[in-house]
């Protein structure tokens, strides 16, 4: 189950312990399952305030941040986290090393999709 979220979209979610933690869409892909994977990346920070899509300013600072590594996790948990899009940054070619590496191993059976809770990962 896709989340209602698409390819560039800049997100926020509610952790368990009262913060929000921030992803970034990199690719949706269909799974053989009939499932969608989500290609996410993490940025490195969470807060304690929720940031809004009218906080522009904190999403322009929020896109200055470190990534995390890429990660590819069942649509579902991603549901689940209930997260809000509040931002889009395109996705580049030299965005996607990590994606193409694990789509490669994927397509041949060598590499899986996450099915952890969001915030686990």
């Amino acid at each position: 189950m896709n989340p209602g979220l698409s390819e560039g979209d800049i997100c926020t979610y509610p952790r368990s312990d009262g913060s929000w933690g921030f992803f970034w869409v990199q690719r949706i892909d269909a799974l053989p399952d009939g499932r969608d994977a989500l290609s996410l990346r993490k940025f490195d920070t969470h807060t304690a305030e929720e940031v809004r899509r009218e906080d522009a300013a904190d999403v322009a600072e929020l896109k200055t941040v470190r990534l995390l590594g890429h990660f590819p996790i069942v649509g579902t948990r991603v549901a689940e986290a209930a997260p809000r899009v509040i931002g889009r940054m395109p996705v580049g070619e030299e965005d996607l090393e990590g994606y193409r590496i694990w789509r490669e191993a994927f397509d041949k059976g060598e590499a899986g999709v996450f099915t952890l809770v969001l915030e686990q990962i």
